[in-house]
């Protein structure tokens, strides 16, 4: 059995070959075990491969600076208002997570072609999960009775920029997910999908990362420590931007739902904790002894999570960029809403200017 966390995959496609809703139902039989999850990244192609489609690279590269966006798209439900939103900020490079394909929560569409189509620009897609049923408890209460065509969410790094070299780290493979324990059945864990950009003719790698929201700080920074491992085998000291929903939450959710009242006095007796995740999460740590800086591509202070008026969820700030081999100048925090003010997402959208210090 190969462990399929071990190294990059570079497999590309120009389409993933879905599971049927049939083979889907009978894997959500279980038995959910370890095993047979682990066993299932070497039997389903899709979990190893990246779709590299869309419309063709319109530059080669980006003269000067670049701007680049990160943005955890909640399903990508709002499509039309997302795309409104990207227009208007017109970034470079595009790294984004939490994209739904044949998904009944989010109309049954393909997302990912969707937007990239509106936007004109080409795509690098790879599967996080394949979901075995409606999604969370919310989700298949809305959609009861309705069936995914094709069950994917993933992440992707898009830009009419060349993107070349683009891989996939599968972070994530425990399954903890796998199994009725979470309510909400799915293959796969969380990855990080990237690609090579040329800024000022210099190469950077520009990386979407998605870390787990349930684990602990601890289980984050063996992830973090392993993600970037590898992201040093594809460049070496070179630049890098890596741009993600790292759930930097300080605590275990679990615990915080388990024990609101305790999560609310840890908040009281420290209330910038939320915003300031470093003294808490060893990932910072590891980005550091990697090189990475993220002082100069965040906005102090400010949180990245959307929550509807009256939610008892604390802002926080979870979603990061972390630079490295660049300088890093005006970073921004995007309203996730629409014009009309509605929520387009749960997290806000992440956008910095960045120019390779070998141009600089």
């Amino acid at each position: 059995m190969t462990n399929w966390t071990d190294t990059p995959q570079f497999q590309t496609t120009a389409r993933l070959n879905s599971l049927s809703p049939e083979q889907r139902a009978d894997l959500r039989l279980g038995p959910f075990e370890k095993a047979r999850h682990e066993a299932l990244f070497d039997a389903l192609p899709l979990l190893r491969q990246i779709e590299v489609a869309g419309a063709m690279p319109k530059r080669d590269s980006v003269n000067g600076a670049a701007k680049v966006l990160f943005w955890n798209v909640e399903r990508l439900r709002h499509v039309n208002a997302i795309t409104r939103i990207l227009q208007t900020h017109a970034p470079d490079v595009m790294l984004l997570c939490e994209i739904d394909r044949g998904m009944a929560r989010s109309g049954n569409s393909d997302r990912m072609v969707d937007l990239a189509s509106a936007l004109d620009v080409s795509y690098a897609f790879a599967v996080e999960f394949i979901e075995l049923d409606l999604g969370d408890v919310h989700e298949k209460r809305t959609h009861a009775g309705e069936v995914n065509l094709e069950g994917l969410h993933g992440a992707a790094v898009l830009s009419d920029v060349t993107l070349a070299k683009p891989f996939l780290i599968r972070i994530d493979r425990r399954g903890d997910w796998f199994g009725e324990a979470r309510e909400e059945p799915r293959i796969g864990g969380t990855i990080a999908i990237g690609a090579q950009v040329l800024v000022g003719q210099v190469p950077v790698l520009v990386v979407s990362v998605h870390l787990e929201s349930h684990d602990d700080p601890a289980g984050r920074a063996a992830d973090m420590l392993r993600l970037l491992e590898q992201v040093e085998t594809l460049s070496k000291g070179g630049a890098v931007v890596l741009g993600g929903d790292f759930n930097t939450s300080t605590s275990v959710r679990d615990e915080r739902l388990a024990n609101p009242a305790a999560w609310r006095n840890a908040v009281a007796a420290d209330p910038m904790r939320p915003l300031r995740p470093q003294p808490f999460e060893p990932l910072f740590g590891h980005a550091e002894k990697f090189g990475y800086d993220w002082a100069a591509c965040n906005v102090p202070d400010l949180p990245t999570t959307r929550h509807p008026a009256g939610s008892p969820r604390f802002p926080a700030k979870i979603d990061w960029f972390f630079t490295r081999g660049v300088l890093a100048s005006d970073p921004a925090v995007l309203p996730a809403v629409d014009s009309q003010g509605q929520i387009v997402s749960d997290h806000e959208a992440l956008i910095v200017t960045i120019t390779p210090l070998a141009s600089a």
